[in-house]
């Protein structure tokens, strides 16, 4: 497999994709009556209260949350991770340079980031709607994917920090202000009475540590299982 492209015409067709995809949203996006994508982002992040109960009532099939909502913002961290490994660089165990991906390996990276990132909103979706019943929730397959994928907006938009693999931690921290973004939706969008839904969000919790572990675990082992970081040794799993 062989990669012979400049930066220049990287983040060219980087720029197409997002271009494109930005607006295919505008154009088509069926998420709201009024609102756009970015209002959503928006609100969701600055007022996610008054922005959910806005959302509430909205008819929404889950290929539009996840191929015109999730898919879009998770173009940012796409583009973080592959300019941010392959151009910036970043360490590994202690003490260790700062080092760079090959172009190539830090494309599979983000490619299959990218597509379980979507591939892990549909799961959480499918399992706190499963859940409801045991949380006196209501069982609705719609609003269940409207948590997810608006839960998971913080962390989306975050993830273009990425360029800079040591900001990741910023991502994180995005990514528990989800969190609490997740605890208004299954109290409003999903119904869950309040005395159950902060059992209900440590389920999802659990939930979403093992997606994301999973997702982790198969993106950088793929990327390994190619290329293997050097050591204070030299190049390779063991030095060689």
């Amino acid at each position: 497999m062989a990669f012979n492209w400049s930066l220049l015409g990287l983040i060219s067709q980087l720029k197409y994709l997002v271009i494109v995809n930005v607006l295919y949203s505008m154009d088509i996006c069926s998420l709201g009556e009024t609102i756009g994508l970015v209002e959503i982002a928006k609100g969701i992040m600055l007022s996610p209260k008054d922005t959910l109960a806005k959302l509430k009532p909205e008819k929404v099939s889950t290929n539009d949350l996840l191929l015109k909502y999730v898919a879009i913002l998770a173009v940012l961290p796409f583009i973080g991770t592959l300019i941010g490994y392959s151009f910036v660089g970043f360490s590994v165990g202690w003490g260790f340079a700062a080092f760079t991906l090959p172009i190539q390996y830090a494309l599979i990276l983000a490619i299959v980031t990218y597509v379980l990132t979507i591939a892990g909103v549909f799961v959480e979706g499918f399992v706190i709607n499963a859940l409801a019943p045991t949380f006196s929730a209501k069982q609705d397959q719609m609003q269940a994917m409207k948590v997810a994928a608006y839960a998971s907006t913080p962390w989306l938009v975050a993830g273009i920090l990425n360029i800079v693999p040591v900001l990741s931690i910023l991502v994180l921290i995005a990514g528990l202000y989800g969190l609490y973004i997740a605890y208004l939706g299954l109290l409003s969008l999903m119904e869950t009475p309040k005395e159950k839904v902060l059992g209900y969000l440590i389920a999802v919790i659990v939930v979403v540590i093992v997606v994301w572990a999973v997702i982790g675990f198969a993106s950088s082992r793929l990327v390994w299982s190619f290329y293997a970081p050097p050591t204070p040794f030299g190049y390779g799993r063991f030095g060689y």
